[in-house]
């Protein structure tokens, strides 16, 4: 069955993502699962990282210079700070929080990291916190006490 794929119509003259940002992403990436304690392994999820940024790009081609941007920006911080302190500000600083982001600190954490924190949350980080319910697996109903709002195996015996 034939696809057609979405692509904003600015995206065909951009060049492709860099190694070094890909490289820097790559790090965000691995930090959240070091400071959020909630991904054992990230290396499985590389290439998929990758086709994500570039499908973000092809919808949305101001997502080229978002991840260009937050290079610069880690870059920076990793001057100021060190390695993890870089990462641990990036993630815990509340002006990186300001709404619309009007810095280049804030276009990161909301443009870029918070997308890259849900995206990992999604593919299953959480469950290393106890939950039941991910990667399209139901375990158990929602509220204590009460039936399955569902058909489970147990109703066919």
């Amino acid at each position: 069955m034939y696809q057609k794929a979405a692509k904003h119509p600015l995206c065909a003259n951009l060049p492709p993502i860099s190694d070094e940002v890909f490289t820097s992403m790559w790090e965000i990436f691995i930090h959240i699962g070091k400071f959020w304690q909630n991904l054992d392994d990230p290396q499985p999820l590389k290439s998929q990282l990758y086709s994500f940024m570039v499908n973000r790009i092809n919808l949305r081609p101001i997502y080229n210079d978002y991840y260009k941007i937050a290079k610069n920006v880690m870059d920076e911080l990793i001057l100021e700070y060190g390695n993890d302190k870089a990462y641990e500000f990036l993630f815990t600083d509340n002006n990186a929080m300001e709404s619309p982001p009007e810095t280049p600190l804030a276009l990161t954490r909301q443009k870029v990291a918070n997308e890259f924190m849900a995206w990992q949350l999604a593919l299953g980080g959480f469950k290393s916190w106890g939950a039941k319910n991910y990667c399209g697996y139901i375990g158990r109903a929602y509220i204590p006490d009460q039936p399955a709002p569902y058909r489970t195996f147990e109703d066919k015996q």
